[in-house]
């Protein structure tokens, strides 16, 4: 899965000012345990509570039909609007079964099993097809080890492996040039989630972004993630000392946390909130 964080101004409407620079952003594929994850579109706060109550069902109850018990929930809360404006939301329910992945899409309408689906504004997707590249992968990869250095190890990506990076370029792509009002990413760090080949579980990608000349000094953020208990992503911004934090069944989208340091943002974020966050850092 793949999905940009910005929240379309539907969620400003109330007077609330975003945390990024006045805008909102959110974690819009969460991973909810080591095998399921739920992306969601359309209306915000009836979609996050949808999530965020099934997270603790899920908890209680890990042998539950994930997607029908999402679809019977959402249409209670549909029924429940009576002469109010029923919710508009969409979902994708990406599972790791003993059959292999299994992947559901759920709207008001049905439950419909598929091997790709989108959520969203369909006219940006049709633009980040279009900026969509062939990808030709690295023969090496640095694999991050449990004392945080990294090995160099051949590389032998798959068709969709490729696929994947494609996408996620193209995305990535199209909220780096800022056009939309409904597509967007902090820094243009768009939520990547894998079946990652070590753990075997869903877990959230890293990435780091260093400086790259003399004139930018020590700037450069690092998304880090969470793929353990708590799950969800962090942001740290080097020269800004601050950074964002999405976490998984949180009942804010996104918390703004100060930190003078990248180290002393790992240890708030897990004092405070529970991450375990890991992911590339900078050598001074």
């Amino acid at each position: 899965m793949v999905a940009d964080t910005l929240l379309s101004s539907e969620f400003e409407l109330k007077g609330r000012v975003g945390p990024v620079n006045g805008k909102y952003h959110a974690l819009k594929v969460q991973i909810l345990d080591p095998s399921t994850a739920i992306a969601f579109a359309g209306d915000v706060e009836p979609s996050f509570d949808l999530i965020k109550n099934l997270h603790t069902e899920l908890r209680e109850n890990p042998s539950m039909n994930v997607p029908e018990r999402l679809f019977q929930t959402y249409l209670r809360v549909i029924e429940r609007a009576e002469n109010e404006q029923a919710p508009d939301c969409e979902f994708l329910v990406l599972q790791l079964t003993l059959e292999g992945r299994k992947l559901t899409h759920v709207t008001r309408e049905r439950m419909l099993r598929s091997e790709r689906a989108y959520i969203g504004d369909p006219e940006e997707y049709k633009r980040m097809k279009e900026l969509q590249r062939p990808y030709l992968p690295p023969k090496t990869q640095h694999v991050q080890q449990p004392d945080g250095s990294f090995h160099i190890v051949p590389l032998v990506a798959s068709k969709g492996e490729i696929e994947f990076a494609e996408i996620s370029n193209a995305l990535e792509t199209l909220c780096h040039q800022r056009r939309s009002k409904s597509v967007g990413a902090i820094c243009g760090s768009v939520t990547r989630v894998v079946d990652a080949k070590i753990s075997g579980e869903l877990e959230y990608l890293q990435s780091v972004e260093a400086s790259v000349s003399p004139e930018e000094e020590h700037s450069g953020f690092s998304f880090l993630a969470s793929n353990t208990e708590i799950r969800g992503v962090g942001i740290y911004f080097r020269s800004g000392k601050m950074g964002y934090l999405f976490v998984v069944g949180d009942s804010e989208p996104c918390r703004r946390e100060n930190a003078n340091t990248f180290g002393l943002f790992v240890a708030m974020a897990k004092e405070k909130y529970g991450l375990n966050l890991t992911g590339g850092s900078w050598t001074d």
